[in-house]
């Protein structure tokens, strides 16, 4: 067993997104990704289903023409091979917690 504070993990920069890993195992991928006010990270694209939980501040998600909206304590599921892009959506931080199989 292996156990992480999340809190430790939480890292801002204003060049780029901070993606932390806290589980890096062959068959899962777990990060926390910290984004500064206006930061976006485009074209994602998983082989794997990812699912976003938002820990602090809100996201958008866009996927083609879908766009959703996601506040604290709030989860996501995107499909595999779907291009999406997850940014700030406030004027505060976000951290997210993003989970998918490796």
């Amino acid at each position: 067993m292996h156990v992480t504070a999340i809190a430790d993990a939480r890292r801002f920069s204003l060049a780029r997104v901070e993606r932390r890993p806290l589980v890096d195992a062959p068959d899962l991928r777990v990060e926390l990704v910290c984004f500064e006010a206006g930061q976006r990270e485009e074209e994602l694209d998983y082989a794997a289903t990812v699912s976003y939980q938002v820990l602090e501040g809100e996201a958008l998600v866009r996927a083609g023409d879908e766009l959703v909206r996601l506040g604290k304590g709030r989860l996501l599921r995107v499909d595999p091979g779907t291009v999406h892009t997850l940014e700030n959506a406030g004027g505060g931080l976000l951290v997210v917690l993003s989970t998918r199989a490796a």
